[in-house]
């Protein structure tokens, strides 16, 4: 038919800073007389619309701007600078002069191609290295290299695809078919990586497209994405969905798992704290789940290869597990010094005499296991609360150590005076500083007792009152006296006591 213009064209933009490898099969028809086989075919990119198509040698693009077009030119047009035969070019905007700057590429002689045949036609696009070719007849016939986004469409990287065709007087049959695989998804090599212990480090790779038409693009979770691959990904479910140049779609469900990291279980742990210092703090009986095949476990930094530790001082335990994901959980513990066992003894009366039984108690939060009781006489008991005679007169330090069930110790000493339970008083002592018998000590008295000393010719040379068995051979002027005999009075007015005597001073 002569005089006809047709078009089609993909409804859906294709982006030209993404690569494409778009094969046909072209069929330029029958008619190969010098004039009555006419005009040929375009695969076209445009941005404009996908209702664009002009008669006559042009073939479907004339006048379209901008445009870039690969023309199979099957019609001798001498004012366009034609080949004698059928040849192919790649021309901008419309434009199907050969000598005009808009002819970027041949035009080159394809000989006879009206010739009933459906002949492949492949064109390839790469915006790296910015080179388009064209093979025809699985021929490299074309290679232009040029940024056509900057330079022919003005820095817009989005255009329609099709085809154009057009006959004048002429005419002549003109189809393209295009052998659309089916879409598929393919995950042969599919690996998905679990998020592991909530760090956002799942992953999805290893998809493939097979089939469809090039270029594709592909949204996950209705999100368009640059790659197939992702990464960085929380737990959940991702759908694929797939987009090819032909507006065909497919879609694929994953779902990433949520790989638990290791967990401390202290839901049955026995924490043992230190006794009284002595270093035997312990932690055990707590368990690790995990579903890992390595893990690896840290008290305070430093690497064990056991969970529970012994032989603890009070202190601050962190413990640490790692699995070989670097999956983590910590636990902190806190053993405490305790258990000491403090200890004070007592007695209930305020004044003993010899022969006297003494109950000494003692006083504890908790309990004596072990009671050692020294009583400053030579003698010792291991009763938990003794009764004691002293058999003397005199100061005596009474000690008690014991130990609780934890085996801490404890040592608690007091004095006891125990009086003479006769009148004792001594004939003779030396107040020379010597600290023995520098005191001129009366047993058996209380605080009734008043005493006086006087010397040879009767004169008062000491008086106390109470007396606390503190003369040490000074006068009543805090002069020492000299050696020799004198005479005491000690009187209890209380009980009505009188004792006269002499005793000797000797340095």
């Amino acid at each position: 038919m002569v005089n006809k213009a047709g078009s089609v064209w993909n409804i859906n933009l294709i982006d030209l800073y993404q690569p494409f490898d778009k094969s046909f099969m072209v069929n330029l028809g029958c008619n190969n007389s010098t004039w009555g086989g006419a005009d040929g075919m375009v695969f076209a990119l445009q941005p404009l619309n996908t209702s664009i198509g002009s008669l006559g040698g042009q073939m479907g693009m004339g006048g379209v701007s901008p445009s870039l077009g690969v023309y199979i030119d099957t019609y001798q047009n001498t004012s366009h600078g034609d080949l004698y035969n059928d040849h192919i070019s790649i021309n901008l905007n419309g434009d199907v002069i050969h000598g005009s700057s808009n002819n970027i590429a041949g035009p080159y002689d394809l000989g006879e191609v009206e010739n009933c045949n459906a002949e492949p036609l492949r064109i390839t696009w790469d915006p790296i290295t910015t080179i388009m070719q064209v093979f025809y007849n699985n021929i490299l016939v074309l290679n232009y290299t040029g940024d056509i986004v900057n330079n022919v469409f003005n820095g817009n990287s989005m255009v329609y695809w099709g085809f154009t065709a057009s006959t004048g007087g002429a005419s002549n049959f003109h189809q393209f078919c295009i052998d659309v695989p089916d879409l598929l998804i393919d995950t042969s090599n599919l690996t998905v990586e679990s998020e592991k212990c909530d760090q956002q480090n799942g992953s999805i790779s290893g998809i493939n497209i097979v089939g469809g038409i090039a270029p594709f693009s592909w949204k996950w979770n209705n999100i368009n994405s640059l790659n197939l691959d992702t990464f960085n990904l929380n737990s959940g479910t991702y759908n694929l969905e797939i987009i090819d140049g032909m507006g065909c779609t497919n879609s694929y469900t994953i779902v990433v798992e949520d790989f638990i990291g290791p967990l401390i279980d202290s839901s049955n742990i026995n924490i043992k704290n230190e006794d009284c210092g002595k270093g035997n703090g312990a932690i055990s009986d707590f368990n690790i789940l995990s579903a890992s095949d390595s893990l690896q476990y840290f008290w305070n930094n430093i690497s064990y290869d056991s969970i529970f530790l012994d032989s603890l001082s009070s202190n601050q335990y962190q413990f640490v597990v790692v699995d070989n994901f670097n999956c983590s959980d910590t636990m902190d513990i806190v053993i405490l010094d305790t258990n000491y066992h403090q200890i004070s003894i007592s007695y209930d009366s305020l004044t003993y005499y010899t022969k006297d039984t003494v109950l000494f108690y003692q006083n504890s939060l908790d309990s004596s296991f072990v009671n050692w009781w020294t009583f400053g006489d030579n003698t010792t008991s291991n009763d938990y609360e003794p009764f004691h005679v002293f058999n003397h007169p005199g100061t005596f330090t009474v000690c008690l150590e014991a130990a609780n069930e934890f085996n801490c110790y404890d040592t608690s000493c007091l004095a006891i005076s125990i009086l003479s339970s006769e009148l004792v008083v001594p004939n003779i002592f030396s107040p020379n500083s010597d600290y023995k018998n520098d005191e001129f000590f009366i047993f058996g008295i209380n605080d009734n007792f008043e005493l006086k000393i006087f010397n040879r010719w009767g004169s008062l040379i000491f008086s106390e009152y109470p007396y606390k068995n503190s003369w040490t051979g000074l006068d009543l002027k805090g002069n020492e006296i000299s050696e020799g005999q004198y005479f005491y009075v000690l009187k209890n007015y209380e009980e009505d006591i009188e004792i006269n005597g002499v005793v000797t001073v000797v340095k």
